[in-house]
C-alpha cells in the first residue's frame, strides 16, 4: 500500500510504502524487493508498533531515494563518483515546505463562508518562515499544487492512488518554483512559490550534530528541541516546552526557542536557585527580543561592552522572569 505516513525518525510525515515484511532492529536499511520483477521498491526503515497490529512495516520508496541521489549528484558530485574530498559535508534529504499550515474544508459552512460554490481546496491557517515570505496568504484556499488538483481533505491523484498532496510536494527539490492556484478574495488567482527547507521553531530528528549551547555568568543556555524533550516521557513534559514543540512556528522575529537549561551555582547567580530551573524560555536580553542563539550570544557580548548589569528576560512556566547579572566578574 502506498499511503502518506510519519516517519520516526523525523517525525515528519511523507511517502512511504506501508509492507507485510518483518522488520526489527537490525534488518531495517535493507532493500525491498518486487517478487515478480526483481527491482528495488524501496527501503525498510520502521514498523507499525501498536496491540493486535503485527507484520505492518514501512518502507521509503523508490521516488523519495531517487530525490535523494539527485540532490548528492547536483550537490556534491565528488562523494556521488566516489571521489574523496576533504570539506565534504553530512549527506541530508532536505524535504520542502511550503511554509504554511492548513486546514480542511470538509464542513459546508466554512465552505459557504468562503463562497468557493463547487471549487475544492484546503485552508490556508497561518505562515511560518523566517526568511522570505512564501507567496500563499492566510485565508487563500489553495486548489492546486503543480498541476495536481486538491480535494477537501488536501489529497490528490498521485501514483495512480489518492495521496495527500504533500507527497507530490516532497518529490520536489528545495528550490523548485511550482505553480499553485489559490481562491483568494473571490477570485481564482495562480501564484508561484519557491520551495524552502522545512524548518520548525523546535528541531525534530537531529542526526550527526554537535549539541549547542552557552554559558554566562554559571547560566547554560541552549536551543530547544525534540532530543532535548526525549528526556521526559511525552505525557511528563513541561507543559511551556511541549506546546512550543506542538505549537510554536518560526517567524521573521524569532527561528529558534532559547532555554535556561540549568544553573551552575556561583557567587554571580547567588539567589536564582541552581541545578535544573524549570528550563524557562528566553525572551529578551536587555529589552531586545532574541531570535536565537547566534543572537543570543551577540546581544550578550554587546551588553558586557556597557555598565552595569545585564538583563535577560525569560518566560517560565507561570509567567515572565527576569535574571540580572552584574557585568563586574561576569568573564570570570
Amino acid at each position: 500500500r502506498v499511503e502518506v505516513q510519519e516517519y520516526s525518525h523525523s517525525l515528519r510525515f511523507g511517502l512511504a510504502l506501508t509492507v507485510d515484511a518483518a522488520i526489527n532492529s537490525g534488518n531495517s536499511g535493507g532493500p525491498l524487493v518486487d517478487a515478480f520483477t526483481g527491482h528495488i521498491v524501496g527501503v525498510a526503515f520502521q514498523k507499525m508498533v501498536a496491540r493486535g497490529v503485527e507484520l505492518q512495516g514501512h518502507a521509503v520508496p523508490a521516488p523519495v531515494i531517487q530525490r535523494f541521489l539527485d540532490d548528492v549528484a547536483s550537490e556534491q558530485p565528488d562523494a556521488f563518483a566516489g571521489r574523496n574530498s576533504s570539506s565534504r559535508t553530512p549527506l541530508r534529504l532536505r524535504m520542502p515546505s511550503l511554509g504554511c499550515d492548513y486546514q480542511s474544508l470538509e464542513p459546508t459552512a466554512l465552505r459557504e463562508k468562503l463562497r468557493l460554490g463547487s471549487r475544492k481546496g484546503i485552508l490556508v491557517s497561518r505562515l511560518h518562515h523566517a526568511g522570505e515570505p512564501p507567496a500563499l496568504q492566510p485565508g487563500d484556499v489553495l486548489m492546486t499544487f503543480n498541476g495536481h488538483q486538491l480535494d477537501e481533505l488536501g489529497f490528490s491523484d498521485l501514483f495512480g492512488r489518492r495521496l495527500h498532496f504533500g507527497a507530490a510536494r516532497d518529490l520536489c527539490r528545495v528550490g523548485s518554483n511550482v505553480e499553485l492556484e489559490v481562491w483568494r478574495d473571490g477570485n481564482v488567482q495562480t501564484v508561484h512559490q519557491v520551495l524552502q527547507p522545512a524548518q520548525h521553531l523546535v528541531p525534530r530528528g537531529q542526526y550527526d550534530m554537535r549539541p549547542r549551547f552557552f554559558i554566562v555568568g554559571g547560566l547554560v543556555f541552549q536551543p530547544l528541541s525534540n532530543e532535548y524533550l526525549q528526556g521526559w516521557a511525552a505525557n511528563e513534559r513541561p507543559a511551556h516546552l511541549q506546546e512550543l514543540f506542538i505549537c510554536g512556528h518560526t517567524t521573521p522575529d524569532r527561528n529558534e526557542a532559547v532555554i535556561l537549561a540549568q544553573v551552575l551555582g556561583d557567587v554571580i547567580n547567588a539567589g536564582y536557585d541552581s541545578g535544573w530551573v524549570g528550563a524557562p524560555v528566553v525572551s529578551h536580553v536587555n529589552g531586545t527580543p532574541v531570535r536565537n542563539l547566534a543572537h543570543f550570544v551577540e546581544l550578550v557580548d554587546a551588553g558586557r561592552q556597557g555598565a552595569g548589569c545585564l538583563e535577560i528576560g525569560v518566560l517560565l512556566a507561570g509567567g515572565p522572569f527576569r535574571i540580572v547579572l552584574p557585568l563586574q566578574g561576569l568573564e570570570e
